[in-house]
């Protein structure tokens, strides 16, 4: 062969699935001498491929009852799966499906080859590098004003400053702060220099956030990763023409790899046999606990998912431009410049799980269903994309920003034996984590701390810690208040508790929340859920600690963070929505 091929053939489509077929059977063919025996006896002389693999197919069936047969008279001790494996591989090791395999033309009826060339070998993104980007906040009247700022700042610094050529630098040029400042006195304590503020006429303090958080890149953006929704036409259609028209201005083009097979023309493949799902936040094969999911053959779906057609209307040349990334071994932050996501809140979820670390800026198209964090039209792409990614735009005009943030979460096993140094699970959360009862009857039991402080018990259902961002999904739902997205803070939910006076509290973004389930709690097993998923259990002892993580998730206003937040809030959640009071005649 020309090529290396990686072939998996079903043998099951011609089996009963039931013993009580193959009990009624059983007679017929004891009875039945003439049956084919155990040997291989196969002799074609038809010349149709796809003739001579379905006789292979018939003849692997018929092996196949025979030795389920045995097994079912006890004579036979293997299970299915072995027997099925057996039969495989005699099947295969046979002179006619031998001779099948050798020729290119009698694979195409099953699958296409796919060249051992165009497999993924190693790093797939190491020649492209990120382009930096500044980042400040202050009241700034218009993004005219912003850019002058910029100007005025980035004449200050070095050409071979790191500060600007570092991603995200922190180049605050705060303004309206013109009063005076309380005079800084240096000290001394046992802990080593400290500094004090020494204040003359009391404590002024204008606020702790920013009314506006503006970025810019360096120059322009270089690679652009496109995350959508899956399994709808009309996304699929309009993420075609934005790749389309991003490959036509300069710019890398970075798709997931499902979707980079489905634009390299690779179908999806044939079944291979089901095996244990793992359940847990680790990418490839690990040695932490986590949960098994046994995984029915109908259950599986390979079918594609994208649907992203022919190379119809492509540019020339875009599938072999389009890059795709090595799972553990791209450091996607280090590559991406900008993320456009289209889709609904479930996709940006998505987006943000991608990113273990830092992120770069995002773009997020209405797509979805209710879209209450993604605040651009899907049909105004084009003129959202073209100031910053156009032929003929050199440098990116300001953009406003809102950081939301995220979430770090670390996992304390009772049985470890260096409990303190337990490594932070590699996700970011982006809405909330929820510790919650999952199929036990009992009610949870939740030991709360905050900062190494006991603070309450929680018996109910369950806990909920949400962001900002997710205070108006699950927390919502819950009965937790509303937060601006500029606002830090977290907001512990508690879910159904057993005390009516348990109402969810805020608490500011310094704090280091640990759930534990105490030795006496009733139910031995707790389940953990991140953003709805990568679920993981907690048994008596156990305990898991949440902080505000140091890397949060950045995304371009269409307006600003606040009129976004209050139109998404009025049009989604239909806040506050009621017929108006008649006024006075």
């Amino acid at each position: 062969m020309s090529v290396s091929s990686s072939i998996v053939i079903d043998f099951s489509s011609g089996l009963f699935h039931s013993f009580g077929h193959l009990t009624r059977c059983s007679s017929a063919m004891q009875d039945n001498p003439e049956l084919p025996s155990l040997a291989l006896n196969l002799n074609f002389s038809l010349e149709s491929p796809q003739q001579r693999w379905r006789d292979i197919l018939a003849q692997s069936n018929k092996e196949m009852l025979q030795e389920l047969l045995a097994s079912a008279n006890g004579t036979d001790s293997r299970t299915i799966e072995e027997i099925a494996l057996s039969v495989a591989d005699r099947i295969l090791a046979s002179e006619p499906a031998q001779s099948l395999l050798e020729v290119d033309a009698a694979l195409s009826p099953l699958m296409k080859p796919v060249p051992t060339d165009d497999l993924l070998k190693g790093p797939q993104l190491e020649d492209i590098q990120v382009t930096g980007w500044h980042i400040w906040s202050g009241k700034v009247k218009d993004a005219k004003q912003a850019a002058e700022e910029l100007r005025k700042s980035s004449k200050q610094l070095s050409p071979h400053s790191s500060m600007s050529r570092r991603s995200m630098s922190q180049d605050f040029e705060m303004r309206d702060f013109d009063h005076r400042m309380p005079e800084q006195v240096s000290g001394s304590s046992d802990d080593g220099e400290i500094c004090r503020n020494r204040m003359h006429a009391g404590l002024e303090l204008r606020t702790t956030t920013q009314q506006y958080t503006w970025m810019r890149w360096d120059g322009k953006p270089r690679a652009v990763l496109l995350v959508a929704k899956q399994g709808d036409p009309q996304v699929t259609r309009k993420l075609r023409d934005i790749a389309s028209w991003i490959d036509s201005q300069g710019c890398h083009v970075v798709l997931e790899p499902e979707l980079w097979d489905e634009v390299q023309g690779r179908s999806p493949g044939i079944k291979p046999e089901p095996s244990p799902r793992k359940v847990c936040w680790c990418a490839g094969p690990c040695d932490c606990r986590r949960l098994v999911s046994k995984v029915k053959r109908d259950e599986m779906s390979f079918a594609p998912k994208w649907q992203w057609g022919t190379s119809e209307g492509l540019p020339p040349g875009f599938a072999q431009r389009c890059r795709t990334w090595t799972p553990k071994q791209d450091k996607l932050e280090e590559h991406i410049d900008l993320v456009i996501s289209l889709g609904g809140d479930g996709t940006l979820c998505w987006t943000s799980g991608l990113f273990s670390g830092a992120m770069p800026p995002i773009i997020a198209f209405a797509a979805g269903s209710l879209g209450f964090l993604t605040p651009f039209p899907l049909s105004d792409w084009m003129s959202v994309l073209m100031p910053i990614l156009g032929t003929k735009s050199e440098v990116a005009p300001p953009l406003q920003l809102v950081c939301r943030m995220r979430f770090q979460m670390r996992l304390y096993r009772h049985e470890e034996d260096d409990p303190e140094n337990s490594p932070a699970i590699p996700v970011q959360s982006m809405n909330e984590v929820l510790v919650h009862r999952g199929a036990s009857p009992h009610l949870v039991k939740l030991d709360v701390c905050v900062n190494d402080k006991s603070v309450t018990m929680v018996q109910g259902d369950g806990l909920i810690m949400a962001t900002p961002t997710g205070s108006t999904a699950y927390s919502l739902a819950a009965g937790g208040s509303m937060m601006h997205p500029a606002v830090p803070g977290i907001i512990l939910t508690p879910v159904c508790p057993h005390s009516l006076s348990f109402r969810p509290v805020v608490l500011p973004d310094s704090a280091v929340v640990k759930v534990r389930v105490p030795p006496s709690a009733r139910s031995s097993r707790v389940m953990v859920a991140v953003d709805g998923k990568d679920r993981i259990e907690l048994k008596r002892g156990d305990s898991i600690e949440v902080a505000v993580s140091p890397y949060p998730l950045p995304t371009i206003c269409r307006a600003s963070v606040t009129r976004d937040w209050f139109r998404s809030v009025n049009e989604a959640l239909q806040w506050n929505r009621r017929m108006e009071q008649k006024g006075p005649k």
